[in-house]
């Protein structure tokens, strides 16, 4: 490939994409405002935690810079940047924006700008509009690339993509020769479509992950009701061609980490705008807060209910395995909960606990004491502990399993009270 490569915007999404388009043999010029950032990048030390991109970073040499002016020699340029919600789970584009403006004035005329960062329907088109306003000489292409980055399996992702989705001026546009040669490399399909139907299939993608996730999740408290194992249940869900092996069906807390949210919350403002019935966007995004009622529950009635002076262990800080990211973690929300009301210590492999909850820095560890256990995140190191190990320290022979990261039956055997999602609370030697 002859053109180069710039990638503006070195968190998440940009750093993954700088690395992994390096490692496919792309000459590359990574960009950001944060001297920091670009310091801890340029030592191959990102700023979160991915599995396999450390080593990538490594062996492309990668050389980050914060001159903006250098996006001068690119002939493709990606904007690559995260995109920040705020409290309420609204897309924060002001970051975004600050990209742009940084780099506008030093790309060359006919360069391709390519948009990565995840943004509202009908964005793209409007940057378009005040790039061709603000830089009448730019002649180059503008396109939305849907980005697929799920933190924990992002380098594989980008990589290895199923297809990949471009947005266009119109349907039916012609590809810029440097971007089909670029995409080309990954040997994938690619769907190319307007700009507001690509920016609406990644939010249709996400509404779609949010309805399985919904769906499980009552299907779990159907099992719960019943007697009925919501392990049994996956399983024979997944084998359905129509459902298939890697569906969200998994019963969980609630949507987190920010970008399943953020896409709920665009599109039931969308269909509010324009009069569209959003009632299923409501009903998932209220099922998703009441989940955590269900935590609540099973760790007033299995661990504090009895107990004079409770201590509570906690398997997981983060918002899901494989990251150090705690954005709209519900561990975060139970800490807080039981802050005056229980002693707490908490392990993680990738994040610490605020204060005051005791940090232990193995998982057995973080039991000794406590009355019982509560695995809020499924990290794959919890599945190789011994569930013997776990009775012969915790205080108390109790584990709320919310992450489904430990085998019922064997900690049943090991004569633990288990309480998991989707299956009805049994004590120990029962069936």
């Amino acid at each position: 490939m002859s053109a180069r490569v710039g990638v503006v915007g070195l968190s998440h999404l940009g750093t993954v994409a700088a690395a992994c388009l390096a490692a496919g043999g792309a000459s590359i010029t990574a960009v950001d405002a944060d001297a920091a950032t670009v310091a801890a990048l340029a030592a191959g030390r990102p700023a979160f935690h991915e599995p396999g991109l450390t080593e990538i970073i490594k062996a492309t040499a990668l050389s980050p810079t914060t001159s903006y002016e250098s996006l001068r020699e690119c002939g493709i340029v990606l904007i690559a940047c995260d995109t920040l919600t705020d409290d309420a789970n609204r897309a924060d584009l002001s970051v975004i924006e600050a990209h742009v403006d940084k780099a506008l004035p030093w790309l060359a005329a006919d360069a391709a700008l390519v948009l990565m960062s995840q943004v509202p329907v009908g964005f793209t088109r409007d940057l378009g509009e005040q790039i061709r306003t603000r830089r009448a000489d730019f002649r180059g292409p503008l396109y939305y690339w849907v980005e697929t980055l799920v933190i924990g399996e992002a380098v594989a992702r980008f990589q290895r993509p199923d297809r990949i989705i471009l947005g266009g001026p119109a349907a039916g546009w012609e590809p810029d020769a440097r971007v089909a040669a670029l995409v080309a490399r990954f040997g994938c399909p690619v769907l190319r479509m307007s700009y507001e139907s690509a920016e609406l299939t990644k939010a249709a993608i996400n509404f779609f992950l949010a309805t399985s996730v919904t769906f499980a999740n009552t299907l779990a408290d159907l099992c719960e009701a019943s007697g009925a194992s919501m392990r049994d249940v996956v399983p024979a869900l997944r084998s359905d061609p129509r459902i298939g092996p890697r569906a969200y069906v998994q019963p969980g807390l609630g949507i987190a980490g920010g970008n399943l949210e953020r896409d709920l919350v665009h599109l039931r403002e969308l269909a509010r705008r324009r009069g569209v019935d959003g009632a299923l966007l409501e009903t998932i995004l209220a099922g998703s807060a009441a989940r955590y009622g269900w935590l609540r529950r099973a760790v007033d009635r299995h661990i504090l209910d009895g107990a004079a002076h409770p201590s509570v262990a906690l398997w997981g800080i983060t918002y899901k395995k494989d990251t150090a990211s705690t954005k709209n973690a519900v561990s975060l929300r139970l800490i807080a909960d039981l802050a005056g009301r229980a002693e707490l210590a908490a392990y993680d492999p990738a994040a610490s606990p605020p204060a005051p909850v005791r940090q232990a820095h193995t998982a057995l560890s973080a039991l000794e004491g406590a009355d019982g256990l509560v695995v809020v995140t499924g990290w794959s190191e919890f599945a190789t502990i011994d569930p013997a190990a776990i009775r012969r320290t915790l205080r108390r022979p109790v584990v709320v399993d919310a992450a489904w990261a430990l085998d019922p039956a064997r900690c049943r055997a090991a004569g633990l009270t288990y309480v998991g999602l989707g299956e009805a609370a049994a004590t120990a030697g029962s069936a």
